[in-house]
């Protein structure tokens, strides 16, 4: 008995380090550059007329985070996203051509590592975002929300690469008689260092 309870001690001393090191892996500051590909949706409604627009571009992105481990396998991320260069969000009648531009977020990261090189995660984001036209109009779309998914592979000690799709919902913006909309689909290719 006394062997077992000591086999048993020594197997869990030297599997625990291991199972932390999952999400230990994957602990602390990170920065990364990612190229998006958005699907971005603009509305207008007026008395009487409504104006939808739909386009699909690309831009580059900066991201910041820094990973809590909360367990061996669970961790917690908290995060900034800047995005940079502007986005076609459709044509809108007399408006022309609508951009989106100035885009941020803020967002918590909740994951699961797999392993010590893959790790799985939710996101849940504050977003922020200007609007302008051919026709000088600019809209700030100051509050707004998103909800995605994603994958992290470390390929190195402090190299990974991360996927990710998230969806972008963004308060209605109203002034006189008009309504503003604004909604995306945004997929990410994002390559980074760990700290």
């Amino acid at each position: 008995m006394k062997k077992l309870i000591t086999v048993s001690a020594i197997a869990l001393a030297a599997a625990a380090p291991h199972a932390f090191a999952q999400s230990g892996n994957f602990q602390g500051l990170s920065a990364g550059v990612g190229v998006n590909v958005a699907d971005t949706t603009s509305e207008a409604e007026l008395p009487g007329v409504s104006y939808k627009g739909t386009d699909t571009d690309s831009n580059f992105s900066l991201q910041m985070q820094y990973n809590v481990a909360l367990s061996e396998a669970f961790l917690l991320g908290l995060g900034a996203n800047v995005g940079f260069g502007e986005l076609k969000a459709g044509k809108l009648g007399s408006a022309g051509q609508v951009k989106v531009k100035d885009t941020y977020s803020l967002y918590v990261a909740p994951g699961f590592a797999f392993n010590s090189t893959w790790l799985g995660y939710a996101k849940l984001a504050y977003l922020y975002a200007n609007t302008n036209s051919n026709n000088g109009g600019n809209v700030k779309f100051d509050n707004g929300y998103g909800y995605g998914i994603g994958v992290q592979a470390m390929f190195t000690k402090h190299w990974f690469g991360q996927a990710e799709y998230m969806t972008n919902q963004y308060n209605n913006k109203s002034s006189l008689n008009e309504t503003d909309k604004l909604k995306s689909s945004v997929y990410s290719l994002t390559a980074g260092y760990k700290f």
